[in-house]
């Protein structure tokens, strides 16, 4: 039984004195955690917490995107980042079809101030950037990132300073250029993935469309932080437009855009080579369409996804139909929910997906209705957790998460799909619920 739950309970079944007693050992309760969190905190360097209110989707205006100016459209919030060493700490890069530049963005204090990090080095959209995932990472070296530019500059850009300076990585032109269906270098990349085994070198890009003559869409492999790039082939009827689900170093799972359930989920153990071992990485395999097998039949909505991996290693991903969940390493996926919301005709159509350690939150690029479940009940989902936003939800990986130390509260930060805002969320504590619903302070 959950706090919320047993406070209720205590509440239908105990005498006055029970309660009473009760009551005050949670509030002793409360008080010693506030004690302990404020320790904590006073012997760390995390990031004081947000401003805002808990409980409620709030709205921040960037300055920097759209002038300002928060019922503008243009700048366009593709994904958002969290640096995984540094709490507090998020980059965001917006941009459009239309030709400008990608603007690329930090905040250090969860979302109230922002400061540019660059606006002149690429056009187009960035589609599911990534930041290295590296736990161990000096929080004070900036990371790496990497990033698409799809409908503009198009090939795969690579930041070793934070997103201050990009460089278009000429290894990825190279190998792709032989499979573009355009032009040599007109690498048409949609997600550029870190993957966990040697983070921020092995690097695994999905392609946007089909291949040269060929409907499906391959993918780019690079074990040296893009120098270099080997190219698989796609397996017939894996789709296009696929985003990378990265189990390991040689476990992939990738998810193809919409197509009637026809390409799909799809999955490879040996890093989509046949022969080699697992102890150099099935390195000295071959490539090969074979390696890869369809484990479901999920895909994500057109022009939005963020799967999600819990630290207990379940996988939470989003589709138009279904939000499916995987315990055993992508290879099999399990509907937690299917077909429509209650009471709605057009889906479950989830897109972004992210989890704290007691919810797991979707959202919507095309809804305005946010939903969550508990981690330990995550076949209930509750839609009226939050007032509902009044602008859609995220566009690819355009959710993050971070925990504010300083205020024992976790953080949502999701990208508005087309207006340069940015709407946040404040968990209400585990402690704090207790007297939301009956002890009061």
């Amino acid at each position: 039984m959950d706090i919320a739950c047993r406070q209720a309970h205590i509440g239908a079944t105990q005498s006055n004195s029970e309660a009473c007693a009760m009551r005050n050992r949670i509030v002793s309760f409360r008080n010693l955690t506030f004690a302990l969190c404020s320790a904590a905190t006073a012997m760390t360097a995390h990031a004081a917490g947000p401003t805002g209110t808990p409980g409620v989707w709030q709205p921040l205006t960037i300055a920097q995107l759209n002038g300002g100016d928060a019922a503008a459209v243009g700048d366009y919030i593709q994904s958002i980042m969290a640096d995984p060493v540094n709490p507090g700490t998020f980059y965001l890069a917006a941009g459009n079809n239309d030709g400008r530049k990608i603007t690329w963005l930090r905040t250090t204090d969860f979302g109230d101030s922002w400061q540019l990090r660059n606006n002149t080095d690429m056009n187009g959209n960035p589609w599911g950037f990534s930041i290295d995932p590296n736990p161990s990472r000096n929080p004070a070296a900036l990371p790496t990132l990497y990033s698409p530019a799809g409908y503009g500059s198009v090939g795969a850009w690579k930041s070793t300073d934070g997103a201050a300076t990009w460089t278009r990585l000429a290894g990825a032109d190279a190998a792709f250029g032989p499979f573009n269906p355009y032009g040599l270098l007109l690498t048409d990349l949609y997600h550029v993935q870190v993957l966990p085994d040697d983070p921020p070198n092995h690097v695994l890009a999905t392609y946007h469309y089909g291949f040269k003559n060929n409907p499906d869409g391959g993918f780019g492999e690079s074990w040296d932080g893009g120098a270099t790039w080997v190219v698989h082939q796609p397996p017939a009827g894996i789709g296009t437009s696929h985003y990378v689900m990265p189990i390991s170093g040689t476990t992939w799972c990738v998810i193809a855009q919409s197509n009637n359930g026809d390409s799909g989920i799809w999955r490879t153990t040996t890093a989509g080579r046949i022969g080699g071992t697992a102890a150099v990485q099935f390195r000295a395999g071959t490539i090969s369409t074979t390696a890869w097998t369809k484990v479901r039949d999920v895909e994500h909505v057109h022009g939005s996804f963020q799967a999600w991996r819990t630290p207990a290693g379940a996988w939470y991903a989003p589709g138009w139909t279904t939000i499916a969940k995987s315990t055993d390493d992508g290879a099999t996926w399990v509907p937690l929910v299917s077909g429509n919301w209650p009471g709605t005709f057009n889906g479950v159509n989830t897109s972004g997906m992210v989890a704290t350690s007691r919810f797991v939150y979707g959202n919507s690029f095309v809804e305005t209705t946010m939903s969550r479940a508990r981690l330990d009940d995550d076949t209930n989902w509750d839609r009226s957790y939050s007032p509902p936003t009044t602008a859609n939800g995220a566009n690819p990986y355009g959710t993050a998460v971070g925990y504010a130390a300083a205020s024992g509260n976790y953080v949502i930060l999701m990208g508005d799909h087309d207006h340069g805002i940015v709407w946040r969320y404040i968990e209400p504590s585990a402690v704090d619920e207790i007297f939301v619903d009956g002890f009061g302070g």
